[in-house]
């Protein structure tokens, strides 16, 4: 239960800012991670957004109202995070990604300092899968929502977290799988003592539970079109109680064999029978996706089943029977929720705000000294969930390529140095192609963005060598610093990112924001 709001006190929390629900948590005075209600007096809050006339819903009131005005709402905009081409314009204005996440978070904020008290620094979790675009911008819905965002961690760190804390002598490999409501993450980690270190990750950020609902909206609206003549689906509002009434069915599917479909459009009601087993039929395929990236993460960590201790299963769309059939399959485990599917992220967010907090300057005045001293011994390591290079024009093929600096499920924080020639006589200026990925060919590769470096004393012949130090720190955010080797000294860098928010923009949503009421 979470405590009175106390004065004078800012608290520290983690946010689990998922694509369908968002929770927030913080951890008590003997230091377990507490579920902090909103103001409906529920632990989980929809990620829901709709602007009405008079202001701006958020979470239940908002999904509700979102099968009245659909064109008004948001839905899943976790999956545009990154995204610098989508905007949603609404009354002459127009939000970013960043923008409406953070209308999320100042919700879920603003209703739990009515329980907790002040809130100014959080830690909000990512997919492991999140690129730099899509960490950056999760960051910046943070700055926008009016917190100082202490860090970014990995959805599947922070469930293991919250295992961890719940099974202290329990030491070995976990396997966390992590299937939400619109991303997938497999993860491989070593619990020793109180190191929780990740040896492999991967994942889909564009698969999940929404599209076992798509699954459910697409075959419903078939039958009634054969039925009726007519597709729901060509109207917003038919299209979003179709949504909610198919994400309900996916729910009472995972407790019950059968369940009736409500469909109704343009005076026609049709009530449809679906059985669990032609629900799991419709969407083996996407159960498939995630063996597969399941199989090969254990595979990427060097290890067998044999060699996996546990497995977590996280993300409510986990509940689904055909899951946890599949998973004690391949894995040939029993398979148990040790904590809470839909909680387990929000509570490990927590215990690593504190942990965060514990290992700086600060004291945590909330926790209690044993508590402290427990957490305070514990320690995580990442690794990279992508691998990130330079493009470069190689000397001998005189052809571009991708020069892999860090791979793959290389561990956080990591540091690369490489020394590259200039490319002619008199050369002051180098500008390198940042990217994501490990295919050789440039073109088969994700553009971060470009790193201009300038600077360089005039008069080099062609040849004159530069240092690049490539860094990919705890947060999976990239850096990049280039060094003249003759002389010694740091050259100007700087990464134009292909997507993201500037400093300036950032200030600018958090003003327009801040003037915003949020219900």
């Amino acid at each position: 239960m979470a405590e009175t709001a106390k004065s004078g006190k800012e608290r520290t929390v983690g946010i689990d800012l998922g694509t369908t629900l968002t929770k927030l948590a913080y951890v008590d005075h003997e230091g377990r991670p507490v579920i902090v209600p909103n103001a409906e007096g529920e632990l989980l809050t929809p990620s829901v957004v709709v602007f009405t006339k008079s202001g701006i819903l958020v979470g239940r009131d908002a999904r509700r109202e979102a099968l009245a005005d659909p064109a008004r709402s948001v839905f899943n905009v976790k999956r545009q995070m990154g995204n610098p081409k989508w905007r949603f314009k609404v009354d002459g204005e127009t939000y970013t990604p960043e923008a409406v996440s953070a209308l999320i978070l100042k919700k879920v904020i603003q209703d739990a300092e009515m329980h907790i008290g002040p809130i100014r620094r959080a830690v909000i979790t990512v997919p492991a899968y999140f690129d730099d675009a899509r960490r950056k911008a999760t960051e910046d819905a943070g700055a926008i929502a009016g917190v100082e965002v202490l860090d970014i961690v990995n959805e599947p760190t922070a469930s293991a977290l919250a295992y961890g804390l719940t099974k202290a002598g329990d030491d070995g490999v976990i396997l966390v799988y992590d299937l939400g409501g619109g991303t997938f993450d497999a993860t491989v980690i070593e619990k020793k003592g109180n190191e929780f270190i990740t040896l492999a990750t991967d994942g889909d950020v564009e698969l999940g539970g929404k599209d076992w609902d798509e699954r459910l909206v697409n075959y419903l609206s078939d039958r009634f079109r054969k039925e009726f003549g007519d597709d729901p689906r060509e109207d917003l509002q038919a299209l979003a109680y179709l949504w909610i009434s198919s994400e309900e069915a996916k729910k009472t599917l995972s407790r019950r064999d059968k369940t009736n479909v409500p469909v109704s459009y343009k005076g026609h009601w049709g009530n449809y029978e679906v059985t669990r087993e032609e629900f799991e039929s419709l969407t083996e395929d996407l159960l498939a996706v995630t063996q597969l990236t399941t199989e090969m993460v254990v595979e990427e960590a060097g290890l067998t089943w044999q060699g996996v201790a546990r497995i977590i299963p996280t993300g409510g769309s986990t509940r689904m029977p055909m899951v946890q059939r599949l998973l004690e399959r391949v894995s040939g485990k029993e398979v148990k929720a040790e904590v809470p599917v839909d909680e387990s992220v929000a509570a490990g967010a927590a215990i690593h705000a504190a942990i965060c907090v514990l290992h700086s300057d600060e004291r945590m005045h909330e926790l209690g000294a044993e508590a402290a001293e427990r957490l305070g011994r514990i320690r995580t390591t990442d690794v990279a969930a992508h691998a990130l290079g330079l493009i470069i024009k190689d000397a001998g093929t005189l052809q571009y390529r991708n020069d892999v600096l860090i791979p793959k499920n290389s561990r956080l924080p990591v540091s690369v140095m490489r020394t590259y020639g200039t490319a002619y006589d008199g050369q002051q200026r180098i500008i390198l192609q940042v990217v994501q990925g490990d295919a050789p060919d440039p073109d088969a590769n994700i553009i971060i963005g470009t790193a201009d470096v300038t600077g360089l004393p005039a008069g080099r012949p062609a040849g004159a060598l530069v240092r690049v130090t490539y860094s990919y720190d705890r947060k999976g955010r990239i850096h990049l610093t280039a060094e003249d080797q003759e002389a010694g000294e740091l050259i100007a860098t700087e990464i134009t990112r292909e997507a993201g928010l500037g400093p300036e923009e950032v200030s600018d949503q958090a003003r327009r924001l801040s003037l915003k009421s949020i219900e």
